[in-house]
């Protein structure tokens, strides 16, 4: 994993949590192959050229997600690494949002990393169905990783990550 933060700014959260979040999410969907992963901090001005440019909307935003290769291609030989993708978080966007969410921005940031790195492992949320499931799986990741840290799992709530018009 490379973790990129070219501008020096707080990543709300530790290398080691990036870390253990990044492969708790690979352990919780059965990735057992090498993957590579880069996990990028950038400035809001410039998530929001990124945003411009791959997705048309001139706005910054939290994160966005890279994806490359699957590691579930069976045509990738099983022995060799998997360039999964590249996750890009904006920490002055993700600690902005999370008192909307009720939220700690270190909460938020965690949220928005294993919501990209789903994103690399070809979940979607273009429907409800799948932001539902999306979620489910958010919130499982989450839950996992505050046990690890030893804090109450029970505890962490996440409110929808995406729009469900049907709420």
């Amino acid at each position: 994993m490379l973790i990129s933060n070219d501008a020096e700014l707080d990543t709300l959260i530790d290398a080691a949590q990036i870390e253990a979040a990044v492969a708790q999410v690979l352990a919780s969907e059965g990735v057992s192959r090498p993957v590579e992963v880069s996990v990028s901090f950038v400035e809001a001005d410039e998530m929001q050229g990124l945003n411009r440019t791959w997705r048309g909307i001139d706005a910054p935003t939290d994160v966005l997600s890279f994806e490359c290769d699957s590691p579930f291609d069976e045509n990738i030989p099983a022995d060799e690494s998997v360039e999964l993708g590249d996750v890009i978080l904006a920490p002055e966007v993700i600690a902005a949002q999370a008192p909307t969410f009720d939220a700690t921005p270190a909460e938020e940031c965690r949220l928005m990393l294993v919501h990209g790195m789903l994103h690399l492992l070809g979940y979607d949320h273009v429907d409800e169905d799948g932001a539902r499931e999306m979620e489910a799986r958010e919130l499982a990741v989450l839950r996992e990783l505050a046990r690890l840290r030893g804090e109450d799992a029970d505890a962490v709530r996440i409110g929808p990550t995406t729009r469900h018009h049907d709420d």
